[in-house]
């Protein structure tokens, strides 16, 4: 039997809403349980190149459990504000935005879920507005601590993490020169998703960024159906690559702004999915996180990058069944 999840288009069951947050635009989809009465609220915050849609598997479920469920475009992504300046990119920022949305939409605590750049963004909204949080889960991307002292990236890569060289070509401003078109978003999203030409080779490569002399011949990935991947077209059209890649500008400001928060541990209980097969993220970088998260629940699924939609079933069974466990018993749903 197939997993549900939300059609790009005529589905009833999601609203595209609009709110005006600390002077950006944002838009975000809202889907409830028919009867208007909801347990709790949960935020669910998407990574690169993605958009409030790529959590389309995940919604039914989260709202079959009772919760309203609050997924924005993030900051240059799809229809919302995309500035051509990195600053507000930054994590403070745009943690700051989040909770601006939850007030806007009546909110004092929610259950924050993040993927990719929505998971590292959720733990620096955990860490800003402790207060905001009552369950934490993330997907992909392990906790990073604040930094005492500045890492560049270009050393970085150099000396500890040669996965992260794409994040150099992201940031370097290449990619917003040569993928304008909607048929050179087409081609730059499929590499980002596994697509691949007729050799049966890829299109990116985490200690390369995207292979641009490949780009032109790439195929459907099959994590996308037909519409779904012109829904993703027509959303980055909307904007281009340059607010998206912008997130890969804020390490600076992202090292400045949390010299304030040095030392801070996540307290709330968290989930953390890793995903077995992320090029980019290999496992060993999730071990040391139970020491800034004392309350960690860590499991694994053996998929790519892409989990949300490569094995969505798996990944629902691990949410659902640990909001049931740490946020829904009898005791615990009160609090929230």
């Amino acid at each position: 039997m197939p997993i549900d999840k939300i059609q790009v288009s005529g589905d009833s069951r999601i609203d595209y809403k609009t709110a005006v947050l600390n002077g950006r635009k944002y838009s975000y989809i809202l889907s409830q349980p028919k009867s208007g009465q909801y347990k709790a609220t949960v935020f669910l915050i998407h990574g690169f190149p993605d958009i409030s849609m790529g959590w389309r598997y995940q919604i039914p479920m989260l709202v079959n459990m009772g919760l309203r469920v609050v997924a924005p475009d993030c900051l240059g992504y799809g229809r919302t504000d995309a500035p051509a300046d990195p600053t507000p990119y930054g994590h403070k920022s745009c943690a700051a935005d989040i909770k601006a949305l939850a007030t806007h939409l009546g909110e004092r605590r929610i259950i924050l879920g993040g993927h990719d750049w929505g998971a590292a963004l959720a733990y620096r909204i955990a860490l800003w507005h402790p207060e905001l949080i009552s369950h934490l889960f993330t997907v992909c991307v392990p906790y990073a601590r604040p930094m005492e002292t500045e890492v560049h990236l270009e050393d970085l890569v150099r000396t500890a993490a040669p996965h992260f060289a794409y994040q150099i070509q992201f940031a370097s401003g290449e990619l917003e020169k040569i993928v304008q078109s909607d048929d050179e978003i087409l081609q730059f999203l499929l590499a980002l998703y596994g697509g691949r030409n007729e050799r049966g080779e890829v299109g990116f490569d985490a200690h390369h960024g995207v292979l641009v002399d490949r780009l032109g011949g790439l195929k459907r990935s099959r994590l996308l159906e037909e519409d779904e991947i012109a829904f993703y077209v027509k959303e980055f059209g909307r904007n281009g690559v340059r607010g998206p890649l912008n997130w890969y500008r804020t390490r600076q400001v992202n090292y400045q702004d949390e010299l304030a928060i040095l030392g801070r541990k996540i307290e709330v209980p968290t989930l953390f999915i890793q995903a077995l097969k992320d090029q980019a993220l290999p496992a060993h970088l999730g071990k040391s996180m139970a020491k800034h998260i004392p309350s960690l629940t860590v499991k694994q699924v053996n998929t790519s990058h892409w989990a949300l939609w490569e094995k969505p079933q798996e990944v629902n069974d691990i949410i659902e069944g640990w909001l049931k466990e740490k946020a829904f018993t009898e005791a615990r749903a009160e609090k929230l």
